[in-house]
């Protein structure tokens, strides 16, 4: 995945950094996300009529007004354009709709009523017509194509429900959250949350480039299983058991996690960094995905298939570059918006900027953890552990955490045997909060809002669409039931759930209901999935020593994703300074970049193993979706919570916590763990924990 020419490294690098540079600063200039829409649809509105409104409401309204004048004519003017009426329209609406005193507050209120209702019922309608494509337990029938594309919608545009929001509840950019919302009421920030909502302007008419392709790509990701029984060693042997049908994403990183704990699981993870390799270099036999009879050596990447007691050679298609063309795909897709941003956002700074962050900050935080030495002495106590130098795929090294204490057939065995279906689980997710500290109460009130369903890979949580309604969790089941794999996905969905429940239950506003960045949730899903084993009911180390595993587990974890999220951002980094890269180049530039970053973060730390490509294996990754960033904040924030809650307080604290809401992570972070987002917390406990194992 990548290329050790330092001179291409420094162009690559260089070239990326002024263009990023160029996008944050064009954005911090305009003062906020979304003031205009471009895409051949432009604001009619003049400087001349912007001024004469606002200087008529200034004569009818009062000081305390002034703000939500001067923002949300000018941010409306920006997004009024020739099919919404003349510029005259445009006066006259803003004198009959702009809102002070009593009315502005009574509106409001029955807004955020109407929106809560007019989301949450349009959820279930989508949710309804929709399950038999998202779900697997669920057959897709003739009609159910008519129905998903019957689901209603609304154009608010149209309608000029956004325009009228936008006029009396403008958006704030992060800067001013910053710098404001520490003074700001709850009020007034359900108002800013409320004006954030139509903050841009979508257009219906937009022609989105590659929607084919990324659709079908996304399709082509979600499907791509290897079978690994029919993979061989260099010997010639097949280490996997029959049926071993693994995914290229979560199927073989969480496997490799598993094989610590299982007789020959050395022999299989170096198998799986070999299919790894292909995978990543494009070389993977077409016909070896699509034909499950064959056989495939990587070693000498020879395809056959057994005829009697003989083998057939197959002549091999490589699979190219298909992954990133598809990456490819996925940004030309995605990037066809930047045209309705004048102001020269892209998707990096659309995409931190919807997370309450700034992409420097993120990318500073990755680099100051990846560059601590802390890691390297983490590495040795694994070395010691395994016996042996750490290999590229040890990056998954599962070893601190509390399933290592399990044979993992025996933890598939006990996760198969419990939970034959989703019902099964659904059923005892009380019983599982318990074991992991929950109150029997808080168990039970989180089980009754979360329903379980299957699907074919992964899995995901969707929070409650509105006030006392359900959050979907889902994780995959086999004919057997579910194995352990799935079943910690589970644990993770089920901390989404939590979080989803806590934020709905305790907002003060609905529209508030949520959390500020995804790394907030993603730190309380960790938080349950690392309980996964006392989720079983099954004890493990004393309460000394699980400390120390806990304190290394989450700072392996943060090595792995530090490597995979700054993969991710320099990728796109790299795809927007070169928007017209063929597959070819996408791909050639992918193994530059993770080769780059293996080379300067982890090199030292495995021996020396320079040139890897393992950081580009997720799925997150490749399918364009510029979240990995998030599981790193994630863990990072992980363990403040766990430190300041323990697993007695656990529930109570995260429960308040979330009274929070969809603020700015800072607040967050304040009410929640008295700081800000730090490292900190982790590092030091990570010394501390190398020091006791160094000594036993």
């Amino acid at each position: 995945m990548r290329n050790n020419k330092i001179n291409t490294k420094q162009k690559i690098m260089s070239k990326s950094f002024n263009y990023i540079v160029l996008l944050i600063a064009a954005v911090l200039i305009v003062g906020c996300r979304n003031l205009q829409t471009g895409g051949g649809k432009q604001s009619i509105i003049s400087d001349k009529a912007v001024k004469e409104v606002k200087a008529q409401l200034s004569e009818t309204s009062s000081d305390q007004d002034s703000e939500r004048i001067s923002k949300g004519v000018g941010q409306l003017a920006g997004n009024w354009f020739a099919e919404d009426g003349s510029e005259e329209d445009f006066i006259r609406f803003c004198a009959e709709n702009f809102l002070i005193g009593d009315e502005l507050k009574t509106n409001f209120y029955r807004i955020c009523d109407n929106l809560e209702s007019l989301g949450g019922y349009s959820s279930k309608i989508r949710f309804s017509f929709t399950e038999s494509e998202r779900f697997t337990d669920v057959r897709e029938l003739l009609s159910d194509h008519f129905f998903r594309n019957s689901i209603p919608s609304m154009d608010p545009y149209k309608e000029k429900l956004a325009h009228f929001v936008q006029l009396n509840f403008p958006c704030y950019t992060l800067e001013e959250k910053r710098k404001l919302g520490k003074e700001w009421s709850r009020e007034k920030w359900a108002m800013v949350a409320l004006g954030d909502r139509y903050a841009h302007r979508n257009d219906p008419d937009l022609k989105r480039d590659a929607v084919e392709e990324s659709e079908a790509f996304r399709k082509y990701m979600q499907h791509y299983f290897l079978r690994m029984d029919h993979v061989c060693s260099e010997d010639g042997s097949y280490p996997f058991p029959e049926g071993t049908f693994l995914h290229s994403h979560r199927g073989l990183r969480d496997n490799c996690k598993e094989e610590y704990t299982r007789y020959g699981g050395y022999e299989r993870q170096k198998l799986t960094g070999k299919v790894l390799e292909h995978i990543l270099q494009g070389t993977v036999p077409k016909q070896f995905l699509e034909d499950t009879t064959t056989m495939w050596n990587p070693w000498t990447n020879e395809l056959y298939r057994e005829e009697g007691s003989g083998k057939v050679l197959v002549d091999i298609i490589p699979e190219g570059p298909v992954r990133y063309e598809g990456f490819r795909s996925m940004f030309l897709n995605k990037s066809s918006e930047d045209r309705l941003y004048p102001d020269g956002s892209s998707v990096i700074t659309r995409t931190f900027d919807s997370h309450n962050l700034f992409p420097s900050e993120v990318e500073k935080i990755i680099r100051d953890f990846l560059s601590d030495p802390v890691i390297a002495e983490a590495g040795k106590i694994i070395e010691t552990r395994l016996g042996r130098p750490l290999e590229p795929f040890d990056i998954w090294y599962s070893g601190f955490q509390e399933q290592s204490l399990y044979p993992a057939d025996m933890l598939d065995s006990i996760t198969m045997a419990r939970y034959p279906d989703p019902l099964t689980l659904q059923n005892d997710l009380p019983g599982i909060l318990v074991n992991m500290g929950f109150s029997r109460s808080e168990a039970q009130h989180i089980g009754a809002y979360a329903v379980v369903r299957p699907v074919v890979s992964g899995g995901y949580t969707d929070s409650p669409p509105m006030r006392g309604d359900k959050a979907l969790m889902t994780t995959m089941f086999s004919p057997k039931g579910l194995d352990y794999k799935s079943y910690r996905v589970a644990m993770h969905e089920l901390g989404h759930v939590v979080c989803a429940v806590y934020s709905a239950d305790e907002a003060d506003n609905f529209i508030l209901a949520g959390v500020p960045t995804n790394g907030i949730t993603e730190a309380m899903a960790e938080l349950l999935a690392y309980k996964n084993v006392e989720g079983l009911g099954l004890s493990g180390s004393s309460t000394g020593e699980r400390e120390h595993q806990l304190s290394l587990a989450v700072l392996w974890y943060l090595v792995e994703m530090g490597g995979q999220a700054l993969t991710d951002i320099e990728t796109w980094k790299w795809i927007y300074a070169n928007p017209d890269a063929t597959g070819e180049e996408v791909q050639k530039a992918v193994l530059t970049i993770t080769g780059n970053i293996w080379n300067s973060y982890f090199a030292d730390v495995f021996n020396g193993t320079r040139d890897q490509h393992i950081l580009s294996i997720y799925n997150h990754y490749i399918t364009g979706s510029l979240y990995l960033y998030n599981y790193f904040l994630g863990n990072v924030i992980m363990y403040q919570l766990h430190n300041a809650y323990g697993s007695a307080g656990l529930a109570e604290g995260l429960k308040e916590a979330c009274k929070e809401g969809e603020t700015i992570p800072e607040l967050w972070m304040e009410k929640a763990v008295g700081g800000a987002i730090s490292l900190k917390p982790v590092i030091d406990a990570s010394y501390e924990a190398i020091r006791f194992f160094q000594g036993n």
